[in-house]
This record gives structure tokens, sequence and C-alpha cells, in this order.
């Protein structure tokens, strides 16, 4: 249910507000055998409820010819509702620290609840609220600077940096807290040449509370007690970016350049606790130092025209072994800090040309012709990196997937 209200105070002061209400549903899904004679029972994994509820307003304040102030607040609720059973454990921790291994470990339940479907499971609120304003230098230039602030009550659970089937949904809740951001930015605009050009400079910095992190060895597929496998950190990000444009001619395009650092950081609970990473700041799983975007189109005619995609990223972090020893024959890894390496970087060139037989037709309806090339020099970009034993040497080798190679459209 949505439904949301503009009112024109007046030329210079617009108001918008409303509410929205949002019920969730989360099927984790189902474990079904594959065969009659495998040893895998059906197993259906546990549903999970919510339901969501926010109210708004926005105002949008020409003070001045010069000066525009945009400004609002948000009250958002989240009310995790009733599951099957949902697992009770000693003191409310569903993770235990082992001192002597200095590892963290899944604890056992000591009890299971069965709800109701009309029961609250927990319950929360936060008021958002959020301000921006620009300001006209001069014709040809502006500067813009502003601050938000959101929740986030739904979290996607992947301890991967690639999208798979596998990635699930789940709702903040009793062992799970909802992850509050704020975020600050600055930016200078500038007009070249009558508006031929276009400069975007803007610089960010934004926090993030209860980041969701996993522990070592944490398993996410098929798991009904995920609240035993992640603890609650903290991130940070911050960077520049910078966007050139040009608008009018024969030749366009654009060239945008972001240089950005996102790293997270899980200290322990206690002073005994050593915390993910010894408890130090690591670049989180999406993190790119660089990323370039170039694209620049060309119109040769009015029935040719054609046009170029380039992309370069950093490669995404990830953590490799750094050594080996063996236990019965058997070579184990010993692995380095966590995302504290890179897999290979990301770049590819992506063109197109497209042909108009009859570009001055008066027909409602008009042909057109594409042809495009998807990353036109076959660069076999690394989705992940994995690491396995070799069956027939025993050896422990790497193992690089690629999804897509040099593809042809029409």
């Amino acid at each position: 249910m949505k439904y949301d209200l503009k009112h024109y105070i007046s030329n210079n002061f617009k108001l918008q507000y409303g509410l929205n209400s949002i019920y969730y549903k989360f099927n984790p899904g189902n474990i079904t055998p594959t065969t009659e004679t495998s040893g895998i029972n059906p197993f259906k994994l546990i549903d999970k409820y919510a339901f969501e509820n926010a109210l708004y307003l926005d105002a949008e304040h020409q003070v001045t010819d010069k000066l525009a102030l945009s400004y609002g607040l948000r009250f958002s609720s989240f009310l995790r509702l009733c599951q099957d059973e949902l697992n009770v454990y000693d003191n409310n921790n569903p993770i235990i620290f082992n001192p002597e291994l200095k590892i963290y470990e899944k604890a056992d339940p000591i009890d299971t609840e069965t709800y109701n479907r009309s029961d609250v499971i927990e319950s929360f609120a936060n008021i958002e609220p959020r301000v921006a304003l620009a300001y006209q230098l001069n014709d040809q230039s502006s500067v813009k600077a502003s601050y938000n602030k959101m929740s986030q009550y739904l979290h996607l659970l992947s301890n991967t940096s690639s999208p798979t089937p596998l990635d699930v949904w789940t709702p903040s809740g009793k062992y799970i807290k909802p992850q509050i951001l704020h975020q600050f930015a600055f930016g200078y605009f500038k007009t070249i040449n009558d508006n031929t050009y276009n400069l975007e400079v803007e610089t960010f910095y934004k926090t993030v509370k209860n980041r969701i992190d996993y522990i070592d060895g944490a398993d996410l597929i098929a798991n009904n007690a995920i609240e035993q496998v992640i603890l609650n950190g903290r991130a940070r990000a911050y960077g520049l970016e910078v966007l050139f444009r040009k608008n009018e001619g024969d030749f366009q395009g654009w060239i945008a350049y972001t240089l950005s650092k996102s790293e997270q950081q899980t200290k322990g609970r206690t002073p005994d606790e050593t915390g993910i990473n010894n408890g130090l700041w690591y670049n989180t799983p999406y993190d790119k130092t660089h990323d370039i975007s170039l694209t620049a189109s060309y119109k040769l005619s009015d029935k040719w025209s054609f046009n170029s995609n380039f992309l370069f990223q950093t490669g995404l972090p990830a953590t490799f072994p750094n050594g080996q020893y063996e236990y019965n024959g058997i070579s184990i890894p010993t692995y380095e800090a966590r995302n504290s390496s890179r897999i290979p970087n990301y770049h590819r060139l992506d063109v197109s040309a497209k042909y108009i037989p009859k570009p001055n037709s008066n027909k409602k309806w008009t042909t057109e012709w594409v042809f495009g090339v998807y990353n036109a020099y076959n660069r076999n970009n690394a989705s992940s990196i994995s690491f396995r034993e070799n069956r027939t040497t025993s050896v422990n080798e790497s193992f690089k997937q690629s999804i897509f190679g040099i593809i042809t459209l029409i």
C-alpha cells in the first residue's frame, strides 16, 4: 500500500508527503534430492515474515534565485513477525568464541520458541532526516551539499562478491539488527561553452552501523539458523567521482572516473574476543579503487551511427591461501588476512553500429538494424577465483571462473 500527495504552497515552496506499507514473506527455499538413492532428505527451510511501514515529508524550497533547499523527514518502523519456530540460545548469543583456538563457533540452541501468526518477534523504529542545498555561483557553475540517513531492515546474505542463485534475503529480527547509514556529499558542477560540455565533481563519505559480517567458514547455503554465522560490525566508504560530458555535435560521449575506498570492521564483543580479521579494518567484497567508464557515439550520416563503451574496474577483493601443511596425507591451506588480495582487474570494450534504411520516412513505424559486439577483444574477466585440491595429484590449485567472452549481437 502506498499513498503520495503533493502540495504547491507557492511557486517557490512545494511539499510532498505520504505513507507506504509493505508485507514481506521470505521463502528461503527447499532442499530436494536429485535421485531416489540420494542420501539427502527433503527439507523445507523455515519461512519468515515481516511488516514495514513508513511516513515521510519532503520539502523543496527555492530560497533565492541562487539558493535552493531540499529537506525532509522519514519515520520508518519494522515488525519482525512470527515464524514456525525460532532457536533460543544461552544469554541470547547464537555465536560463541573459543578462547583456545581463537575462533568463533556456532552455539547450540537450548530451546525453540513457537509463535502465533499475529505475534511480533521484534520491532524497530528509526527517524531518517535528509537535507540538501544547491547554490548557483554564476550562470555556468554551482555547488551542492547533502546529508541523509537511511535504515536497512532487509539484508542480502552472501559471502561472495559474485551474485549466485543461492544468495538469500533475510529480515532484521531478534538476532539481526537493522543497518543504519549516514552519508555526506559535496559536489561542484560547471557548464562549458554554452552547455556543449559539462563537468561534475563530487566527493562523498558514508558510515554504516550494524554492518553484517560472517565468521570464518560460514555456510550460508540452506541454513535455517543464519544467526549462528553472522556478527554485526561497522563499515565506511569515501571517494571522489568525476564526470566530463560532451552534449552536442556529431561526436558525443562522456568519461566518468571514481576513486573510492570501502572498508568494514568487526571488533570482538568482549576484550577476550579477536573479532573478524583480528578486529582490523579490511576491504569490503565490493571495494573498487578505480572505476572508469568511457562512452562515445558518432553520427556518420542520417543512416549510420556508431557507439562504443569501455569499462575498467579494479579487481574485487579476495582472500587467497598463503601456505599449506599436511595432515594425514592431506594438503590443508592456510589463508592470509581477509580480503587482502584481489582478483585480476576487469575491463572490456563494447562496440555497436546502427543502420536506418529510410531515416526520413513519414510512416508510423521505422526499421532499424543494430549490430553489436560485446567484449570486443574477448577479455576473460574473472568473476571469481576459488581453490581446490587436485583429485589426481592431491595438490591445492586455483580455479578462475569467467562468465562471458566475446558475444556478437544483431
